[in-house]
C-alpha cells in the first residue's frame, strides 16, 4: 500500500479506507472484513462528477457530444487499464480460488480507490486523481474525442463526395496560454459556412464541423 500511496502522490490518513478499496467480497466474506464494494459505487459517482464538471467547461460540444465523450473517459475498459497500470488488480485481496479478476472488477478497483480517498480527505484530493489518470492532458481529451463522432471526418467525407474544396481558418484566440480559448471559421469554396470555438485548433475544428451539421 505505501509503494501505491507514493505512486499516486495520495497518503490516507485513514488507512483502513485504502485496505478497503483493495478487498474483493471473497475475501472479506472469508475474513468478516468489508469489500471494496460501495467505495466503488461513491467513486464511480465521484469521477462522473469531475469528468462532467471538466469537459463543460473545455470542450465546446453540444450534450449529445459531451455525453459521448464522458462515455469514452468513464468506460469499464479505460478504467481498467488505469487500474492495471497502478497494478491495483495485483494488490488486490481476494479469496485463493479467485485466480483472475474481469475486466469490470478491475475497472471497479479504480472506482474504489477514487471513493476511498474522497471519504478521506474531500472533493479536491479525489479530483487531482481524476485530473491525473482520467483526464491526463488535452492530446488525451481530442483522441477520446475522436472515438465519438469524429464531425471533421465525416465532413470530410462529404466534401470529397461532392468534389466540394474546404478548409478551416484560424480567426483569433484569446486568453492566457494555458487557459486559451481559439476561434476557426469552416470555408466551403471559400465561403464561410460555420464558426467554431475549443480549447484547442482541433477541438474549434471539431465544433465548426458539428456547427456545419447542426445547420
Amino acid at each position: 500500500m505505501n509503494d501505491l500511496e507514493n505512486k499516486i502522490g495520495y497518503l490516507f490518513k485513514d488507512k483502513s479506507l485504502l485496505k478497503m478499496a483493495l478487498t474483493h467480497s471473497s475475501f472479506a466474506n472469508e475474513n468478516n472484513e468489508k469489500s471494496y464494494e460501495r467505495l466503488e459505487f461513491l467513486g464511480d459517482a465521484v469521477i462522473e462528477l469531475i469528468v462532467s464538471d471538466y469537459i463543460y467547461k473545455n470542450a465546446y460540444l453540444d450534450s449529445g457530444l459531451l455525453s459521448k465523450l464522458r462515455a469514452s473517459l468513464v468506460s469499464t475498459h479505460y478504467f481498467c487499464k488505469i487500474s492495471e497500470v497502478l497494478g491495483l488488480d495485483e494488490m488486490m485481496l481476494k479469496s485463493k480460488s479467485l485466480s483472475n479478476l474481469s475486466e469490470k472488477t478491475k475497472a471497479d478497483l479504480f472506482e474504489s480507490l477514487v471513493g476511498a480517498i474522497y471519504l478521506d480527505s474531500g472533493l479536491e484530493s479525489a479530483k487531482r486523481i481524476i485530473l491525473k489518470y482520467v483526464i491526463i492532458d488535452e492530446k488525451n481529451i481530442q483522441n477520446a474525442l475522436k472515438n465519438c463522432v469524429d464531425y471533421k471526418t465525416k465532413f470530410q467525407e462529404e466534401m470529397q463526395k461532392l468534389s466540394k474544396t474546404f478548409r478551416y481558418e484560424l480567426v483569433k484566440e484569446e486568453g492566457k496560454d494555458h487557459e486559451k480559448t481559439f476561434e476557426v471559421n469552416l470555408y466551403i469554396d471559400e465561403q464561410v459556412v460555420a464558426t467554431g470555438f475549443g480549447r484547442s485548433i482541433h477541438l474549434a475544428e471539431e465544433d465548426s464541423a458539428m456547427n456545419y451539421y447542426k445547420k
